[in-house]
């Protein structure tokens, strides 16, 4: 913080003309829930290679309507796209599509504080086995997805992509694995496994929860109950630990497998799921004080197959990147983390 903004204007610190950026931009305008406008910083230390005067954001909440202002030239490249119309974007718009890997992870959590769930790894691993996560992508999620047989995510710098060990079965197999798994945990079609379902109100999470429920349902008999609420409610509801099971995603906050392994570590903050292993914490505390990068990989991916091992939470999907780009811009580029500077691109 600029100390003496701070203590000049400190309810005006994000305001335009009073916010000190050191950046390649300064802020300009802001119109609360519309756009916001930064221009050229001449102060800034890359201010020569920096390709572009200003640029505007636009607020857009509503899918569609963000694609309609990119085909009426109001944009040059959209933050998402709409999945009603992904079919039509690709037969019609597939030059300006750019699809790719992104370092986040769409999981099912367990709230191992409840008796059900720490109690009954056969179980938390027969719920795991009879998604099938290819299915999921192909027809409910339907805009390039990845189905997760991890928790890290592929593309993830200098990490090999660990998988489930039964991730390559056929599902007849899994699924009669998965049977076996739950009978032995004490559950059957008589006695069958009844937990809440808990995640943040959204068409697509919506979706599919369904799709998950009713495939522990047919497998397994399991019943489910399905309950939306609002994001800021879920994450109090997670953090009061008043869950069963709940919706979550984890975005790697750098490019590196430890943003991953970390999340699960037993004295971390936000470990949701409330994992607590001394193997695993032990491999990650060995990773940290690792001299090599290749003995750190390994040590790193022996720590994810014990975790995925203990199945803690349920990892369904690997998001994209998915935007849409004018032909007009020069210089867009992709990464895991989601990130494309202003500064880099130009207009031709």
């Amino acid at each position: 913080m600029h100390r003496a903004t701070l203590a000049a204007a400190p309810k005006e610190l994000t305001r335009p003309g009073k916010m000190v950026s050191n950046g390649a931009f300064t802020l300009t305008e802001w119109t609360e829930g519309a756009s916001i406008k930064l221009t050229r910083n001449p102060r800034y230390r890359g201010n020569s290679l920096n390709l572009i005067d200003g640029v505007r954001y636009r607020i857009l909440a509503d899918e569609n309507a963000e694609l309609r202002a990119y085909r009426a030239g109001e944009l040059h490249v959209t933050f998402v796209v709409p999945r009603g119309q992904f079919d039509w974007i690709k037969e019609n718009l597939r030059a300006e599509l750019h699809i790719s890997p992104q370092m986040n992870t769409y999981f099912y959590g367990f709230n191992l504080d409840k008796p059900l769930f720490a109690n009954n790894p056969k179980l938390r691993q027969a719920l795991s086995m009879v998604i099938d996560r290819q299915r999921l992508a192909d027809t409910v999620l339907r805009v390039g997805e990845t189905a997760a047989q991890g928790w890290v995510p592929i593309g993830t710098n200098d990490y090999g992509s660990q998988s489930f060990d039964y991730a390559e079965q056929p599902m007849t197999e899994r699924i009669a694995a998965a049977q076996a798994l739950y009978r032995e945990a004490g559950f059957s079609a008589a006695k069958p496994a009844r937990f809440e379902l808990r995640y943040n109100s959204g068409e697509m999470h919506n979706k599919v929860a369904i799709a998950v429920a009713s495939m522990w349902k047919e497998a397994l008999g399991v019943e489910a109950k399905l309950v939306a609420v609002e994001i800021k409610s879920l994450l109090s509801d997670i953090n009061t630990r008043k869950v069963d099971m709940f919706r979550l995603s984890w975005a790697g906050d750098y490019n590196d497998a430890y943003t991953y392994a970390q999340y699960l570590k037993s004295d971390f903050g936000i470990n949701t799921v409330g994992y607590k292993n001394p193997a695993y914490d032990a491999l990650l505390a060995k990773a940290a004080a690792a001299a090599g990068s290749t003995t750190r990989r390994q040590i790193l991916e022996e720590a994810e197959r014990l975790m995925l091992a203990d199945h803690p939470l349920i990892p369904l999907y690997f998001y994209v990147n998915k935007h849409l780009v004018k032909p007009e811009v020069r210089g867009w580029y992709e990464n895991v983390l989601n990130v494309t500077y202003s500064k880099d691109l130009a207009l031709e």
